[in-house]
């Protein structure tokens, strides 16, 4: 199924959907499987709203970390991590 840049903007803006529209779920591998058939201004609104995406979630975890909350948990998470050196996620050792 081929989409216009402005109708795949739609799609990536659940906001200005009509309503009773339902999206179902689609996995990171049907999208990538997908990105091929797409025009190039087709992909580069796919990049667009992924960068959006990103920023939101980078903002996101600038506010938990700035968070002056204690959160011994987390604390104690990082100081293992730093302690681990260049590998504290080895898969190995979880």
């Amino acid at each position: 199924m081929r989409f216009s840049s402005e109708k795949l903007s739609v799609i990536l803006s659940p906001d200005k959907l009509p309503a009773g529209i339902i999206i179902s779920p689609v996995s990171a591998s049907e999208i990538i499987k997908e990105l091929p058939k797409l025009s190039d201004a087709e992909r580069r609104a796919v990049l667009n709203k992924l960068r959006e995406l990103s920023q939101l979630d980078d903002e996101r975890w600038d506010e938990l970390l700035n968070d002056p909350k204690p959160r011994p948990k987390l604390e104690a998470f990082l100081r293992e991590s730093a302690d681990e050196g260049e590998s504290p996620l080895d898969s190995n050792r979880l």
